[in-house]
């Protein structure tokens, strides 16, 4: 059983979506394990194949693969979001990014097998993990529009505005690689925000 104090996080969360009996959140919690990683420590590595979801209860993940040689951030993730390669956790091929701890991180982490018997088990998580995929999904739909139709300072502007904390805690050459900007670039559009 994890410790009832690191559940309080992804237990507000999850009660804005679904509302699950004492039951059913018995068995949720059983299935959390706390996890914490140091800063600059790899969660996932390109090659590997994404067994795990988690939800980060304190600190900030990157995202990145390499395209054309280069480290490219993909997102980030930070207190009180879920995470995981999505594709390779649902289709079970090898992951193409990365997972990096950008700061020290407490996290819960919950394995693909105890997710399907959660579903199988319960509606309520069924119906949870559907909502968080759809979520997720209209999230990517989202950012892909963005990066059409806005200008670089609208799309830094944005994100500043979502993610104050990531602005402050996150080196600001792995924005720029987020928002596929040079340092420089950003630093201009920085001084005019």
């Amino acid at each position: 059983m994890t410790d009832l104090q690191a559940l309080v996080k992804v237990e507000a969360f999850i009660r804005k979506i679904v509302q699950p009996n004492a039951e059913e959140w018995d068995a949720f919690a059983q299935i959390a394990h706390v996890k914490a990683l140091k800063k600059k420590d790899l969660l996932l590595e390109a090659g590997q194949t994404c067994n795990f979801i988690v939800f980060v209860n304190a600190g900030v993940l990157r995202e990145y693969s390499y395209q054309n040689n280069k480290d490219t951030t993909v997102d980030f993730v930070a207190d009180g979001q879920f995470t995981s390669d999505y594709q390779s956790f649902i289709m079970q091929t090898p992951s193409k990014q990365y997972l990096e701890a950008l700061t020290d991180i407490e996290m819960l982490i919950f394995k693909k097998e105890d997710i399907n018997t959660l579903y199988d088990k319960y509606k309520v998580w069924e119906r949870f993990g559907r909502l968080i995929i759809e979520q997720i999904f209209c999230i990517a739909e989202a950012k892909r529009k963005k990066i059409i139709s806005d200008s670089h300072e609208e799309q830094y502007r944005a994100f500043a505005a979502a993610y104050p904390q990531i602005v402050q805690q996150v080196p600001q050459y792995y924005i720029a690689s987020y928002l596929g900007l040079t340092p420089e670039h950003l630093s201009r559009l920085r001084k005019k925000v």
